[in-house]
């Protein structure tokens, strides 16, 4: 069986090789600086707290209960603490490193970052909110929730959004 020869013309490629490259020194950079106690402690432990606070407040708002103390979130008999990983910003450095990476004019990158970063934060406080009442009502199947549905959810909605700013800038 013969494949068909794929016909790219340089100026492809070589767009297609730049892409591939920003988008993975980006992730790759933004793995580096994530895991230094410097930003550990003074960008994603109080952006962590936000998080915390935010969905506090979101519960507490429609008539919730819920105490916030640093990253946790209690109520009586249950409490879950939002850790590294779960708040939401690696999924945000998906988005930016593919909006930093796609040829694009530098004012369409600032709003693909903001409102991209603006949605997968609000997508984040669903998915804490989510996992406060399943951990409270159905602590049987939150582990299942966090691990294997809201993991893989947050990191689509990231590429989702991506995708459509790119749909929006290339109309």
């Amino acid at each position: 069986m013969k494949f068909p020869k794929l016909k790219l013309k340089t100026p492809v490629i070589r767009s297609l090789i730049r892409l591939y490259l920003v988008f993975g020194t980006m992730i790759i950079l933004f793995v580096i600086v994530f895991n230094t106690n410097f930003f550990y402690w003074n960008c994603n432990v109080p952006f962590t707290a936000f998080i915390a606070y935010g969905s506090g407040f979101l519960i507490r708002l429609f008539g919730g209960d819920a105490l916030v103390e640093s990253t946790y979130l209690l109520t009586s008999g249950f409490r879950i603490n939002i850790v590294d990983g779960c708040n939401g910003l690696y999924a945000a450095a998906i988005l930016v490193s593919g909006v930093a990476a796609y040829p694009s004019k530098a004012k369409q990158k600032i709003i693909g970052v903001l409102l991209g970063f603006t949605a997968i934060f609000g997508m984040n406080l669903i998915r804490v909110i989510s996992l406060f009442y399943l951990g409270q009502y159905f602590p049987e199947i939150f582990e299942e929730a966090h691990i294997y549905i809201w993991q893989p959810l947050i990191i689509l909605w990231a590429i989702f959004v991506w995708f459509i700013w790119w749909i929006k800038i290339e109309k």
